[in-house]
């Protein structure tokens, strides 16, 4: 899966990163990204990530960008 819109859940967040799992990446060895980007993207503070769900407009074996909320509840 590159460049192409995928489902990612936010597993943890420790320090500045959160980890992911992804199509690509299993629990096992979950993708690590600035939790700051994906704050920044969704409008969601860094310690309400985890346990959630968002598209991504890319995913690579090393990155994900492109961050957007799935099921928001503040809608």
């Amino acid at each position: 899966m590159t460049e192409q819109i995928a489902t990612v859940y936010v597993l943890i967040t420790a320090g500045d990163e959160a980890e992911l799992v992804t199509d690509l990446h299993p629990k096992s060895a979950p993708l690590r990204v600035p939790a700051a980007r994906i704050a920044e993207q969704t409008g969601l503070p860094v310690n309400e990530l985890p346990g959630r769900r968002f598209t991504v407009a890319t995913l690579t074996v090393t990155d994900a960008d492109g961050f957007t909320l799935l099921d928001d509840p503040r809608l």
